[in-house]
């Protein structure tokens, strides 16, 4: 598991997501962190953006994520990589500012229906603070195309470490 990933393992959405009839699994795709995609690499496609290749898991092709099973339900949940752990919380980085922005999937049922609490959320955008992504990474996840109907809730610029 990812550094990223291992950070966001309190992330727990089995229940919340257990009664949804959407299953964004079988209409999306994750991102692949750089160190994520060798344990991956049997399922994994690659998206292109305008700053380079993204290798992605997920919804391909019209086709649902390999990993779900026939219950709808993720074989590999435990491992699950960071894009899966953070979903319906995006972050994406901002070119002009260079500002890290975090958004919420507007779409997704459990966020229309407030069953994903404030409490949990913070900690998520407390966790992303703490990481330093890779700006070039991340620079191609923003880029990567799905439809999305975000709002912003958060901003902030990350401290390099020295």
């Amino acid at each position: 598991m990812s550094k990223p990933a291992y950070r966001l393992r309190f992330v727990d959405f089995k229940n919340i997501c257990s009664e949804c009839t959407v299953n964004c699994c079988k209409r999306l795709y994750a991102v692949l962190l750089p160190e994520e995609e060798e344990d991956f690499k049997e399922a994994s496609f690659e998206v292109k953006t305008d700053k380079g290749v993204v290798k992605c898991i997920g919804s391909y092709g019209g086709k649902p994520c390999p990993f779900l099973n026939d219950q709808g339900y993720c074989t590999i949940y435990e491992k699950r990589p960071f894009d899966c752990r953070l979903w319906p919380v995006v972050i994406y980085i901002d070119f002009k500012t260079r500002d890290k922005v975090v958004y919420l999937d507007l779409d997704c049922p459990a966020v229309k229906n407030g069953k994903i609490s404030i409490d949990l959320i913070n900690k998520i955008i407390d966790s992303i603070k703490d990481y330093e992504l890779d700006e070039k990474w991340l620079e191609k996840y923003t880029l990567a195309p799905w439809a999305n109907n975000f709002i912003e809730i958060h901003r902030f610029k990350q401290v390099k470490s020295s």
